[in-house]
């Protein structure tokens, strides 16, 4: 006979479906979710590719949560790290893009930037959306040393001077609840606390850890006193446009994600060690809720261990074979990737290492497995390789670079991995096999060249046809004039100009078909365009257009002949098919801020606003099939982006088009000899 259950355990298992119920209901009270789902969906994923990167725009002046490092120019802070693991996270590009405060509440505001940290206030609401919160930040007062016996409070500061910089939460804070506080906006918290220690402000208020990192920056200790108390604590989340509320969505899913990787305890810990000057949000309602489950879980397990004690052992024995198959499936997809993967430790020791990768080498894994891979890898363990594993050992962050390596050209990824349990690091490398890809956008470029001569072949031979006839006429001249020697001569020197021109467009064709190469030489910049505009010069002929080129004939930088010719071409063509009816191109060139600076500028038809956003990605064309392919300007993107430069374009209907060049000029490159 089966033994019966007996009334206690009975009890205990009503009791414990009755706090399975409880569970549930504070779960829905308080907001928490068991089991999240935190994947996107293929309607997300949709919107994050047709939406391009991701912009973030924030305060490029705010130490230590986010600011531009004068020293190397790169943005850094507690938030640029923590937009770095969101990027990874969604599986996208965010682009970073500092500014001045007011500047990015504007780019926000107008849907310029996709994203931004701030404070949530119903002001703001107004303007934006928002995430779930990420953190929360105290806001603190700062007051001249010399006033700090006259100013305890924010009540003592009425009738006198702030200084407060625009557009931050601080000036809606000071607005709603002190109005006769004098408000003088600045452009950030630096520039705030310097006018107070000098006595031309009586105080200001802002974020608590940018506060005290300008204190000890300019050691205004004896200069400036921060009242102990916290005027405000607010959350700190993601500010969206109103125009894209599927994105809101998406970063509360990644937040989540991150969340429960600690991943914000962990960029502080980079940044600050034990101290933490801002803390991962909380709410009090949560930690309310938190306690309150942790007490019936505690409950719940007691109950669990007293029923279920005796199969303890066969769950311990299941789990760990449950174990074993997840790795050993892990382990199949490890081995199953066609690109090549590699676990190192901290020691540069092989860990592990994916199938594929072995049979490159032709080893088996125990003969690489726990030796040093420099040792294993062969032709793979360049210095460069060493490089970017020393940096990822070191930062712990993620890191991709293109690397040449066995003579094919590799993707190589680079990520810090770290056990729950255990300080040893470990470092999975990612090698990606880029070549053909390589190979083809080398031919893409070449075709779109060709393609470019091919609409120039008509006009190139009627330039040589013009000094071939005149050189025939001068030949029959000298035959019928042998005794007249001045004739003769005169004829010799217009045969000889007819041969320069010739072999001048000769050369101006054969150097445009010629493959861009990284050669950076010393370039007078307007006979550079002028030599540009006369190979194009029988197109624009023919399309009744006049051209004029604005540039200091001593103009002379160092370029990359060949891209820069390449974007001038595609240019001026752009500028020819948006001109039916004639019209005039100028071309500017000027150096400024160590910077060459083009102009393309036509009186054409213009670009439609819905289109400008559209012009630069591959095949996209608003001419009629056949009339173009759709890449000219494409290629123009990614050499400007080549040459470290930027591009850009200002266009209204009916009115014309201006593209504008801009390329950083690195004069050391190229010295005089």
């Amino acid at each position: 006979m089966k033994p019966r259950i007996s009334k206690h355990i009975l009890k205990i298992l009503l009791l414990l479906l009755a706090v399975f119920m409880s569970i549930i209901s504070i779960n829905k009270f308080y907001g928490f979710h068991m089991g999240k789902n935190m994947a996107l969906t293929d309607e997300e994923i949709e919107w994050l590719n047709n939406n391009g990167p991701l912009i973030y725009a924030a305060d490029r002046n705010a130490p230590p949560l986010r600011y531009l490092d004068n020293s190397d120019g790169q943005y850094k802070g507690v938030l640029i790290d923590y937009v770095h693991y969101l990027s990874i996270e969604l599986g996208t590009k965010i682009e970073l893009k500092p500014l001045l405060w007011e500047d990015v509440m504007t780019e926000l505001s107008s849907g310029n930037a996709d994203m931004c940290d701030m404070f949530a206030s119903e002001d703001r609401s107004k303007k934006f959306l928002f995430s779930k919160p990420i953190y929360n930040l105290r806001g603190i007062l700062a007051v001249n040393s010399n006033l700090t016996n006259e100013i305890k409070s924010l009540e003592d500061l009425k009738g006198r001077t702030m200084a407060i910089q625009k557009e931050d939460y601080a000036s809606e804070y000071l607005a709603k609840n002190y109005p006769e506080i004098n408000q003088y906006f600045v452009a950030d918290l630096e520039e705030a606390l310097l006018l107070v220690s000098e006595g031309k402000a009586d105080a200001t208020l802002g974020d608590e850890p940018v506060m005290t990192y300008q204190i000890d920056k300019h050691n205004l200790h004896n200069q400036v006193t921060i009242i102990e108390k916290a005027v405000y604590e607010n959350q700190v989340v993601f500010a969206i446009p109103k125009s894209k509320p599927k994105l809101v969505s998406i970063l509360n899913k990644a937040i989540n994600s991150m969340d429960e990787k600690n991943v914000l305890e962990k960029i502080q810990q980079k940044w600050f060690g034990i101290s933490t000057p801002i803390v991962k949000y909380r709410g009090i309602d949560s930690i309310k809720g938190y306690i309150f489950i942790s007490i019936i879980i505690v409950f719940v397990i007691l109950g669990l261990m007293a029923i279920w004690n005796y199969s303890l052992k066969s769950q311990i024995k299941l789990r760990t074979k449950e174990l074993e198959d997840s790795r050993n499936e892990l382990q199949a997809v490890f081995d199953g990737m066609t690109e090549y993967m590699l676990v190192l430790d901290e020691y540069k020791r092989i860990k592990n290492i994916n199938r594929g990768f072995l049979k490159e080498l032709s080893k088996n894994k125990e003969q690489v497995l726990g030796s040093n891979y420099k040792e294993s890898l062969g032709v793979f363990a360049t210095k460069e390789l060493d490089n970017l594993i020393d940096r990822a050992i070191d930062e712990g962050a993620y890191i991709t670079e293109e690397l040449q390596l066995n003579n094919f050209i590799y993707q190589v990824s680079l990520s810090t991995l770290k056990g729950k349990d255990s300080p040893e690091k470990y470092i999975l490398i990612f090698l990606f096999d880029i070549t053909n890809e390589k190979i083809s956008a080398n031919k893409l470029l070449q075709a779109n060249k060709m393609l470019a001569i091919g609409e120039l072949a008509a006009g190139i031979a009627h330039e040589i046809r013009n000094p071939l006839g005149i050189i025939r006429n001068h030949s029959y001249i000298i035959r019928n004039s042998v005794n007249n020697w001045e004739l003769v001569s005169k004829s010799l020197k217009i045969i000889d100009s007819a041969v320069a021109r010739a072999s001048k467009i000769i050369d101006n064709l054969l150097n445009f078909s010629r493959i861009s190469g990284d050669r950076t030489e010393k370039t007078n910049m307007f006979s550079f365009i002028e030599n540009i505009l006369e190979l194009q010069n029988k197109i624009l002929q023919k399309n009744n257009i006049e051209y004029d080129v604005v540039c200091n004939k001593g103009l002379v930088v160092p370029i990359n002949q060949e891209s820069l010719k390449h974007i001038l071409i595609n240019l001026i063509n752009n500028a020819v098919d948006a001109m039916k009816n004639g019209g005039k191109i100028t071309i500017k060139a000027y150096e400024k801020r160590n910077n060459l600076i083009l102009e393309c500028i036509d009186i054409g038809i213009g670009i439609a606003k819905e289109d400008l956003e559209k012009i630069f990605n591959p095949f996209y064309t608003t001419k009629e099939p056949g009339k173009g392919t759709g890449l000219g300007l494409y290629i123009v993107y990614n050499e400007v982006k080549k040459l470290n430069g930027d591009i850009s374009v200002d266009s209204k209907l009916g009115e014309g088009t201006v593209f504008k060049v801009v390329i950083p000029l690195n004069k050391e490159v190229i010295k005089d000899e």
